[in-house]
């Protein structure tokens, strides 16, 4: 049996954040009088001086300067916008229908979104078969669905879920209603621990933290740092991963996968009734669809009962895969480690792939309830290495003859970042970093602190929504470098860096990466290639929250630099390339951040342009490089929304998918009317 308590306290949760900062604050009042009262006076008064003139020097310039400005989003994303005063009679009851069902705490009325536009209402069911019966209503009142898992179907890097567009808007006939799965947040292991299934609001963060706690020898399938969304949205959900396959950072692991799920989709019978239906493919034992006689319950209910009991922290017997085709299907990427050893001109992954079950790269266009994905065994040791090469041709050398050598010895994780991201990270992220360094990069507290600065972008006042990033860029220098200085000494001395984590587990591998990374070492010499281990866990730590604060860090640089307008956009390129795209217009980047997950060939840029330049022609421009000189593919793993069109191919299984279109309409060039006409 197991017992799993899976509640927690927000008072416990509070209490603790304050009697931390009461001892923070206690240290450093003791330090300050140990010297003298007056220091103390002149911090906070000089900081006080300098947060009013820094934001009245950007309202000031903000006033003067006319011309419109892109920046990177460190918001949730748009999403359609809706016309919610034109509305039928079914459409009008909606919310109080609703209301009946959720209770008035889960379901909010004209929901404010970004960029001013609105929802119908915007849901928190806190049961499965909620879920089921609003999505009936809601189909029936004409109205459409965004899926949300946790705030995470709001990606930042650049389509995600459709939003305002002057070159396709949602009809307004069909309002909008969001889907938030967040209070869905339980999930449990089967199978020994070998696998694990996870509820739609089901965190990664959270998941990884009880993995650890139910089995020590095991470890999550998914990345709890995903590079585009963490300071940003660190409430990754598996659901959210799977949607959308990402997940680049885990190497051995692979992209998010899995052919074991449960999701709803929406059809209509031959007398033109819409009729949701809840495709099960979990393959547990007791909760296969032929386990239950009509009228007899369903899997939905046995779901739903066997989560709750969990997270209500009763007993229960630890469930089992079942024998049938869904119990025996994949819950991961069993090829991906021998695919991404390849190096041949094919791309290891990207958002239009269309294998795999309705669930995978679906982008919102199914509704996922439930998923199941294997654990994997901890490494009994790992080591961290901070790695400078002079040029890029040593550093893709290095990742095809050390890194990508074999299956079996692949690293943990290889990072890549350009010498810009490494100078964007140091001028404009160390705050960030040093929340990950104070609270750990799994924190529930990292939750908190975002929600905060939400609030405070909300206010409003005039460019509140760019306070935070003026504050973290003006007080930059005011916090401590973020690695150990003989790794930004070589981060200054090269352009190229890599931080690459090796584990052994069991079968030799370390020793026989490492002595490959000696040999590559002593054959390119420390003039192309320098090599620095972390000594200690707090080293580990610096080193990973430098590279994961990177899209944080952009968004604050351009902010803080008040001639800058930011783009982002993410790529893969073939498994053999990885060279850098050649930009052919006259709008040169002030600055140029690459980073990627170095192993798939994943990348991310974020591209920083003077005031005046067109930045979406500019990302157009990209995309057209990377997928005709280039041979790659865009996106790679943050969806497409409503910037980028997707294959033929991939615009079709969404379709079959969604016949009526009544999920997340409109992305991947789509039609955003109702069944797609035109």
């Amino acid at each position: 049996d197991i017992r799993m308590m899976m509640l927690r306290s927000k008072g416990s949760i509070i209490r603790r954040i304050t009697r931390q900062k009461r001892s923070l604050f206690t240290f450093k009042n003791e330090k300050i009088r140990s010297i003298s009262p007056s220091p103390f006076v002149v911090l906070v008064g000089g900081i006080s001086l300098a947060t009013g003139i820094a934001i009245g020097r950007w309202s000031i310039i903000s006033q003067q300067n006319d011309e419109k400005r892109v920046l990177p989003s460190g918001l949730p994303r748009t999403y359609c916008e809706v016309d919610n005063t034109n509305l039928n009679e079914l459409q009008r009851a909606l919310p109080s229908k609703l209301r009946r069902i959720l209770g008035s705490p889960n379901v909010i009325d004209g929901a404010r979104l970004g960029g001013g536009n609105n929802a119908l209402c915007v849901l928190t069911p806190r049961s499965l078969q909620d879920v089921v019966t609003c999505v009936k209503l809601i189909v029936d009142a004409n109205c459409v669905i965004i899926p949300q898992d946790s705030n995470t179907t709001t990606i930042v890097i650049g389509g995600s879920v459709p939003r305002s567009s002057s070159r396709d808007v949602v009809n307004q006939s069909r309002p909008v209603v969001i889907m938030n799965m967040k209070y869905l947040d339980s999930f449990f292991p089967i199978d020994g621990g070998k696998r694990v299934v996870c509820m739609a609001g089901a965190g990664l963060a959270d998941l990884s933290r009880k993995i650890s706690e139910w089995f020590p020898d095991r470890e999550s399938h998914h990345s709890i740092l995903d590079s585009s969304t963490f300071l940003l949205n660190p409430t990754a959900t598996a659901a959210d991963s799977v949607a959308f396959g990402s997940g680049g950072t885990q190497l051995r692991k692979g992209p998010a996968y899995t052919d074991r799920a449960m999701y709803i989709r929406v059809e209509q019978n031959k007398f033109g009734q819409n009729v949701v239906k809840v495709i099960n493919q979990l393959g547990i034992k007791g909760i296969e669809d032929e386990d239950f006689h009509e009228g007899k319950g369903n899997a939905v209910e046995q779901l739903e009962a066997y989560q709750r009991d969990i997270k209500d922290g009763y007993s229960r017997a630890m469930a089992v895969s079942s024998r049938s085709p869904n119990g025996q299907a994949k819950a991961h990427d069993t090829n991906y480690v021998d695919h991404v050893c390849n190096h041949n001109e094919d791309v290891s992954r990207y958002n239009a792939d269309c294998s795999g079950i309705d669930c995978n790269r679906s982008e919102g266009k199914v509704l996922i309830l439930a998923t199941v994905h294997d654990t994997y065994p901890c490494p009994v040791r790992t080591r961290d290495f901070w790695i400078s090469f002079l040029n890029l041709e040593t550093a893709l050398a290095f990742r095809c003859e050390v890194c990508l050598q074999n299956p079996q010895d692949l690293p943990v994780s290889i990072e890549y970042m350009n010498r810009d991201s490494f100078d964007v990270i140091d001028t404009a992220g160390r705050g960030q970093a040093a929340v990950i360094q104070l609270l750990g990069v799994s924190s529930p507290y990292i939750k908190q602190l975002l929600d905060f600065k939400l609030w405070i972008e909300s206010l409003p006042f005039e460019n509140a929504n760019l306070w935070c990033d003026q504050f973290l860029y003006y007080f930059n220098s005011i916090f401590p470098e973020i690695l150990p200085k003989h790794m930004m000494e070589s981060g200054h001395a090269m352009d190229h860096h890599v931080a690459m984590t090796v584990g052994e587990f069991g079968n030799g591998n370390m020793k026989s990466l490492l002595d490959r990374l000696r040999a590559f070492a002593s054959k390119h010499g420390r003039e192309k290639i320098i090599i620095h281990e972390c000594q200690s866990s707090s080293e580990a730590t610096s080193l990973t929250a430098f590279r994961f604060v990177a899209p944080a860090a952009f968004r604050t640089w351009c902010v803080g630099n008040e001639n800058a307008q930011g783009i982002s956009a993410d790529y893969v390129l073939p498994k053999n390339g990885g060279q850098i795209p050649q930009l052919t217009s006259s709008a040169i980047p002030l600055k140029r951040m690459r980073y990627s997950h170095f192993g798939c060939n994943v990348v991310y840029e974020g591209l920083t342009y003077g005031q005046g330049v067109d930045v979406e022609v500019a990302k157009m421009e990209l995309k057209h490089i990377v997928e005709t000189k280039e041979h790659g593919k865009l996106p790679a793993e943050q969806g497409h929304g409503m910037e980028y069109h997707a294959p033929k191919s991939t615009q079709e299984r969404w379709k079959r998918m969604d016949p009526l279109n009544v999920f997340n309409p409109g992305i991947g060039g789509l039609s955003t009317n109702y069944k797609y006409k035109e």
